[in-house]
This record gives structure tokens, C-alpha cells and sequence, in this order.
């Protein structure tokens, strides 16, 4: 889960630092469909997901950022900061919380003020992609074996679908407008169509 920290630190080479200072990014990256892509495409080691930039970062089709996006990645990271000083947690032990399906928002304001936090989150990521029809049912699902606070198993594979989809066509070429692009004689090549 990405934290924002103030530069001049030295992160150790297990540490992937985000340089940006956009909450938009953060808010994407912090989102149930980063998430998804990350333990997806990622490496890991036994059943443990380890974020590898070039699998991961670099092939994520990230949204377009929208001031609905900056909005609720400042409001992620004042609210999530504010609970881990004043209940003296770290990211990992909060989030442990986060994903405990017996703890029950009801007996616990801050852990359901960040449930509510992660479903806004991803249904702003869900608007900047334009998929507004789709319905992810956030809740207690299982996931890798594990339950946890995440979208519906149905909603999961539809979302990475449309990843995977938006990832190709961002990585199809496009047409060079310099290219000859009419059709070729009986025994032309493409390439000598180019000189003329």
C-alpha cells in the first residue's frame, strides 16, 4: 500500500518509491484495481506477492487523473495518517485491521472510516477508466485464500478483463501516417513501397 514520506530518506532495495507528489496517484495506486494487477502480473516467492516495477508499475493502464481522484487521495492520506499516529499503528498492522472480517465496523469508527475511504477510492478510479456500469460490491470476499476487504470475486476478473484490455490497446502501435499505406502489387514488398 503506497505512504507518502518526505524526500531525503534512503529507502532499502526492497522498497519501491513512487516519485510523484500527485494524490491522483496515489489514489490509483492505493486502489483495489492496482492491487489486483500487482499480486496478478507481479513475482513473489512461495505464496508471498513481491511488486516488481517492470511487471507491475510499468505495464499498470493507469486512468487519466481527475480532481475526484485528488480529492479522495488527500482525504486516504490524512484520514489513514491521523489513525496510525493517534492508535500508534503501522501501515501493515492498520491494514491487518482493514482486512479482519471479525472485526466488525460497528465496534470500530476508524477501520470502517477507511473501508468507506477504499470503496470511494475505487469507484472515483472506477469513473476515470469511464466504466461507470460496473458494479464491484465491495465486502469480506475470499482472495487467495485469505478474506478480506476487497471487490466481489465476479467484479475482481471483470476489472482485470478490462485492465488486460486497456493494456493492449495502449500497447498496440500506432499507424505512422508517413507509411505508404496503399495496398501492394503482385510481388511488391511493404519495403519498397516506402522510397516513393
Amino acid at each position: 500500500m503506497p505512504l507518502r514520506v518526505r524526500t531525503g530518506q534512503i529507502a532499502s532495495e526492497a522498497c519501491v518509491v513512487f516519485a510523484t507528489d500527485a494524490y491522483g496517484d496515489q489514489a490509483v495506486l492505493s486502489s483495489s484495481f492496482h492491487q489486483l494487477w500487482a499480486i496478478t502480473y507481479g513475482s513473489g516467492m512461495r505464496n508471498d506477492p513481491r511488486y516488481t516495477p517492470t511487471d507491475v508499475f510499468e505495464t499498470f493502464p493507469r486512468p487519466s487523473l481527475t480532481s475526484s481522484l485528488d480529492r479522495i487521495g488527500r482525504q486516504l492520506d490524512h484520514d489513514r495518517r491521523e489513525i496510525m499516529l493517534r492508535r500508534n499503528l503501522g501501515l501493515t498492522r492498520l491494514y491487518n485491521l482493514v482486512n479482519d472480517p471479525t472485526l466488525r465496523a460497528s465496534l470500530d469508527d476508524d477501520i470502517a472510516r477507511l473501508r468507506a475511504l477504499h470503496a470511494e477510492l475505487d469507484e472515483a478510479v472506477l469513473d476515470a477508466y469511464g466504466w461507470s456500469d460496473l458494479e464491484i460490491e465491495h465486502g469480506f470476499h475470499t482472495y487467495r485464500k485469505t478474506g478480506r476487504w476487497t471487490l466481489s470475486p465476479s467484479a475482481r476478473a471483470e476489472v482485470l478483463d478490462r485492465l488486460l484490455e486497456e493494456n493492449h490497446s495502449r500497447s498496440r502501435p500506432e499507424p505512422d501516417p508517413n507509411v505508404n499505406a496503399r495496398p501492394l502489387r503482385p510481388g511488391e514488398t511493404q519495403a519498397q513501397t516506402l522510397f516513393e
